[in-house]
C-alpha cells in the first residue's frame, strides 16, 4: 500500500487547489495559513504556507512549459 510522504501530499494538494482556484489560489492558501496561525494551529499554518509556496513553484515559467510539453506528448 502506497502512503504519500508529506511533501508528495502537499504537491498533490497544491496542484488540485491551483486547478480549482487558479489565480486566486496563492492568496487563498496564504489567508488560510494566516487564519490557522491566528487560531494557534501552527502545524496547519506551516502546511498551508508550504502549499502556497508549492503553487508558486508550479507556476514558474519553466515548470509550466514542461507540463504543457508533457500534455502535448
Amino acid at each position: 500500500m502506497w502512503l504519500p510522504t508529506e511533501e508528495e501530499a502537499i504537491e498533490m494538494f497544491a496542484r488540485h487547489f491551483e486547478a480549482l482556484h487558479r489565480s486566486g489560489s496563492v492568496p487563498r492558501a496564504r489567508r488560510t495559513a494566516e487564519s490557522l496561525k491566528e487560531r494557534g494551529d501552527n502545524k496547519g499554518h506551516q502546511i498551508w504556507h508550504r502549499v502556497a509556496e508549492k503553487i508558486e513553484d508550479l507556476r514558474k515559467d519553466n515548470r509550466v512549459a514542461q507540463r504543457r510539453a508533457m500534455e502535448r506528448a
